[in-house]
């Protein structure tokens, strides 16, 4: 959003600045009518940029070191601030749109500062152009000083160069003087030298002596400058002077406005206070009246109430005699007849505790009795369950080395018979390993045992393998034996269920789930736990 106006663009092209002149601006209220025609320009042209810059009050204030308090007055028309100040709104509007601050912009926002204090305070005015030549006279004095410095470096370096040149010239003229001998060429080069030389060197002299003029010019200008900034300095405390006296004198007017304001409104509450302590007093009359009516009549029913109540004293004290004798016989008769009804039911309470007392001791009696019989029969049962528990033991061992035996047999005539036979009798060993698992099972579920489980490293593919029950550490994969169905591949062995293994290769084992009857390699047989029964 530009600004509507071109005063803000200047005439030198380029991107314009982002701000236009705003009335409205969140947090500040709307400027005064009474404000006089420059100073509601200038406010305005700040509000824009105070706009442009994305803070709020606040956030300014605290940036920008001032108080918040002090941009509301500048931002209201009520003060007119520095030009510090309008430096920061700049600065800060131009690096929030991130553009550069040009020179015309500048001078159009201190162009307006000048016509609101010129409008306003002329004091102010006076003071800020003194300020405004002094610090073009410092400057030009300063700029003065930097000539000077550079004019000085350039005259010492041509007059350096001027001395080596001439020491050069003397070294030729030397040498020619010195060799008589030479040809007419070679005298003819030296003289060509020696005159090269002397239009140097009077080329240096000559801008010697410009440089040295410059010199003194700028000299005169520093000097013009420093007088100036004497004068402008004199000029500027004369000027301070009349501007502090011009605003003590504005701040005199104000302060004896406001104690006007403060006397009116004084004088308005003085009369309204005579008036309330009018009403007071007639109210505080009335009131008088009233409570001396009111206290003549408290009197007369105080009177005819105490009369009352001493009638109705006397008559209490006569009835109260009669109700204390009353009473009293009452008492007596209830005291009496209470003691005979304290006496029944301490008879009824000892009889009902006797009684009590026997029930107990008959109870606690059948209480120990059945206690006894319960520890004979518990020591029968115990008795029984362990001699039952040592015949199924004694029937599982002999039906498990029956099975051993068998299978042995079964393994020595596998080795002679084909792959088919060695075939049948692996699962001949397999269902014996089952059965003998199954009774173990059994007799562990009748003693209230389960199997005990222990590392059990992977025999070699070399040594007599003998099947045994086994648990993984953890879920591992099986890989399915060569022709076995497609459901078996990706199966996964679970930890805490056991399964059997019906033959090794090499450091894998055959095993075989024989809830689902699926067989397959494992190829991890690291951490196995081998159960016993």
């Amino acid at each position: 959003m530009l600004f509507k106006e071109d005063r803000w663009s200047g005439d030198g092209g380029g991107q314009e600045p982002p701000f236009e002149d705003a009335d409205d601006v969140t947090g500040l209220g709307s400027l005064p009518n009474d404000l006089q025609p420059e100073v509601r320009d200038f406010v305005r042209a700040m509000r824009g940029l105070f706009k442009a810059t994305g803070k709020t009050l606040r956030q300014f204030a605290a940036y920008h070191h001032i108080s918040a308090p002090s941009v509301s007055r500048y931002l209201s028309g009520k003060r007119l601030p520095d030009k510090s100040f309008i430096d920061a709104l700049l600065k800060s509007a131009c690096k929030a749109h991130e553009v550069d601050l040009s020179p015309e912009v500048q001078a159009y926002a201190y162009r307006l500062h000048r016509e609101a204090l010129l409008a306003h305070q002329p004091a102010r005015y006076r003071l800020q152009m003194a300020s405004d030549q002094l610090e073009e006279a410092i400057l030009a004095r300063e700029q003065a000083e930097l000539m000077i410095r550079d004019l000085q470096l350039s005259v010492s370096d041509q007059k350096h160069e001027l001395s080596r040149l001439e020491r050069q010239k003397h070294q030729i003229e030397r040498t020619a003087a010195e060799e008589q001998g030479r040809t007419a060429a070679e005298i003819e080069v030296y003289r060509g030298r020696q005159e090269h030389l002397e239009a140097q060197c009077s080329e240096l002299r000559e801008e010697i002596n410009r440089l040295e003029s410059e010199l003194e010019q700028a000299e005169r200008e520093r000097d013009d400058a420093l007088d100036r900034c004497a004068e402008l300095e004199l000029q500027l405390a004369s000027v301070e002077e009349g501007a502090e006296r011009e605003e003590l004198e504005e701040e005199l007017q104000e302060a004896r406005r406001e104690v006007a304001d403060a006397a009116d409104v004084t004088q308005d509450r003085l009369t309204e206070l005579q008036r309330a302590v009018q009403q007071a007093e007639s109210l505080r009359d009335q009131a008088t009246r009233d409570a001396q009516s009111k206290r003549e009549e408290a009197e007369a029913f105080y009177a005819e109430t105490r009369a009352k109540a001493a009638q109705s004293a006397a008559d209490f004290e006569t009835n109260l005699a009669k109700r204390r004798e009353q009473s009293e016989r009452d008492l007596t008769a209830r005291q009496h007849k209470a003691e005979k009804r304290l006496a029944e039911a301490t008879r009824d309470a000892q009889a009902k505790l006797e009684e009590a007392d026997a029930l107990f001791e008959e109870t606690r009696a059948k209480a120990a009795q059945a206690a006894a019989d319960f520890e004979t029969n518990l020591a029968k049962r115990r008795e029984q369950s362990e001699r039952d528990l040592t015949a199924r033991q004694h029937k599982a061992e002999k039906r498990l080395a029956e099975i051993e035996h068998r299978a042995e047999q079964l393994r020595l005539e596998a080795e002679k018979l084909r792959p088919d036979a060695e075939r049948r009798a692996r699962q001949s060993i397999e269902t014996a390993e089952h059965q003998a698992a199954e009774l173990n099972n059994a007799s562990a579920s009748a003693t209230g045992q389960v199997p005990m489980a222990q590392e059990t490293p992977v025999l070699p593919a070399d040594a007599a393998f003998k099947p045994f029950w086994f648990a993984v550490p953890e879920p591992r994969p099986l890989r399915p034996l060569d022709g076995q169905p497609t459901e078996g591949k990706g199966m996964m062995l679970k930890p805490m269920t056991w399964y059997l293994a019906i033959g090794a290769s090499g450091n894998t084992l055959i095993a075989e789930d024989r809830t689902t009857g699926i067989r397959g390699i494992l190829d991890d047989t690291s951490m196995l736990q081998r159960a016993q029964f």
